[in-house]
């Protein structure tokens, strides 16, 4: 299931099963690697793939699709050579001597009040190669303008992969999955899994930050998944809700055994991946610290640790809410789920690629834990039927040949947080290929209102959003020649990195 598609193509009018909704008129954008060529590693890993587009337009219940590389300049580069350029995953050591580029976010956030996007990026400091710790934290305003920059120094150069935004504050977790110059010299893995290391959340404020505006808070070894949500209490303090997995979640990144000594803890062959919920206080007293890998600069961490305030046993990942709640409380969310009670037909599919999200699940907080107020430490939820100590849950399984990837929720207009549809790909691995299935988003238990066939197979995918066509179509005027921002403009000289870059490869700007 997980094989490269190298696709590029429209299907107009897909076949659909059940009706799709009158109301639903926008654009489903879903996101996969894809490898044009062979990799330059057998061993490669998934996400070091072509950048690959899908966009399943719905309108007047009919739906079409499209599918595109991002003709970014590393398809560009390997498109004049026919063959891959790039080695493993971020280390320039295994890459052809023709390529260097820095990175970017994975997961920005907008803010439906203000309109804007708040931005990060680790390993920030220099070539996006040198293992540094500097973190980047900046906004750009609904007109696409950078508003807001601030730089920070992390306790060890690690792996940020998404953050939560409140209304005053950004919380980005800082996972123990550590980068090792001297590994990535030797054509090793950028990035290693460390069993020892806390799990780190650090929290800035979003506008007029200083340096040591920042507040470090540590936690026992976890690994990182997706924000659910993010928002302030009356307090002041920031509720922070993610998937916390009990131990490697990335097995393509093994414990570096020169750094970490193997044990029983390292090679566990079952994890589980809960709904964390903590409560971290911007005004705790805090202590400058230094660390190995952050040399003289100071370090600002808590004085005291953290413990999660609840921890439901959802067993899950890639967590969505409705987007027109992000910093703000909210009572619903979504997720992939894992469930290895049900069957699983392994003689017909094999491994489960990408993992076993055999089920979609909905996940409604209770009135004692939608809340304004800090609840009390409650520790955590038993497996939970229909309704459990901290909600309710709706939960769909397809059957034993079938996974899903990640769910995204379309908002009904005019409608309350929640209500609307559930979107995401089906993969059928008997069969290799997929469907879309949209769902009523807090009744999936029911089965998909609409099931889109798709007559091919795509890759396994990262993540997707819904956009509304009423907002596409603003935007197209906006961007218009007489519109308020304007067409795009061609730069007319070089971004400092890139002139950076062009110095050290002795090419010119």
């Amino acid at each position: 299931m997980d094989e490269s598609s190298r696709l590029e193509g429209d299907v107009f009018d897909l076949e659909v099963t059940g009706t799709l909704p009158a109301d639903i008129n926008g654009t489903f954008f879903r996101v996969q690697p894809d490898h044009r060529f062979p990799p330059l590693y057998e061993d490669d890993i998934h996400f070091n793939g072509d950048g690959s587009v899908t966009a399943i337009r719905i309108a007047d219940g009919h739906a079409d699709f499209k599918q595109r590389y991002v003709r970014t300049e590393r398809y560009q580069a390997e498109t004049r050579a026919r063959k891959s350029l790039f080695g493993r995953y971020r280390n320039p050591w295994t890459d052809n001597e023709s390529i260097l580029s820095p990175t970017f976010t994975a997961h920005p956030k907008v803010d439906p009040e203000t309109g804007e996007m708040v931005c990060f990026a680790y390993e920030a400091g220099g070539d996006g190669a040198d293992c540094s710790v500097d973190v980047a934290v900046w906004t750009v305003d609904a007109d696409g303008k950078k508003i807001e920059e601030c730089w920070y120094k992390a306790p060890f150069a690690g792996m940020i992969h998404d953050c939560g935004i409140s209304e005053n504050y950004v919380v980005l977790a800082l996972t123990p999955i550590k980068m090792d110059f001297e590994r990535m010299k030797r054509g090793g893995n950028k990035f290693a899994w460390d069993p020892n290391e806390d799990q780190w959340y650090g929290v800035v404020p979003r506008r007029g930050a200083k340096s040591e505006d920042i507040i470090w808070f540590r936690a026992d070894n976890g690994f990182h998944g997706h924000v659910a949500g993010c928002y302030e209490l009356p307090s002041g303090e920031i509720v922070f809700d993610l998937t916390v997995a009990d131990g490697n979640v990335f097995f393509f990144f093994p414990p570096d055994d020169n750094i970490t000594p193997p044990d029983g803890v390292a090679k566990r062959n079952r994890l589980s991946s809960p709904t964390v919920r903590w409560i971290f206080d911007p005004k705790a007293k805090k202590s400058a610290i230094r660390t190995p890998a952050a040399g003289d600069a100071d370090v600002w961490v808590a004085d005291e640790r953290s413990k999660p305030v609840v921890t439901w046993l959802t067993n899950g990942e890639f967590s969505r809410i409705d987007d027109r709640v992000t910093t703000k409380p909210y009572r619903h969310f979504w997720q992939a789920v894992v469930d290895p009670t049900r069957p699983y037909d392994f003689d017909k599919c094999g491994p489960p690629a990408g993992g076993l999200f055999n089920c979609l699940g909905h996940y409604t907080w209770s009135e004692e834990h939608f809340h304004t107020d800090k609840p009390a430490q409650n520790g955590t939820n038993g497996k939970s039927g229909e309704e459990g100590k901290f909600g309710l849950e709706d939960m769909y399984f397809p059957g034993p040949t079938m996974t899903f990837q990640e769910p995204t929720f379309i908002p009904r207009e005019g409608g309350a947080e929640g209500e609307g549809y559930l979107i995401a790909l089906l993969n059928h691995l008997d069969q290799l290929r997929n469907d879309v299935v949209i769902f009523d988003a807090q009744n999936l238990a029911k089965g998909p209102l609409a099931t889109v066939h798709l007559p091919l197979k795509l890759k396994l995918g990262l993540h997707g959003n819904w956009v509304d066509n009423r907002d596409i179509e603003a935007w197209q005027r906006r961007r218009g020649t007489n519109g308020d921002v304007g067409p795009v403009q061609v730069a007319t000289e070089p971004l400092p990195w890139q002139k950076k870059l062009a110095e050290q490869n002795g090419t010119g700007a």
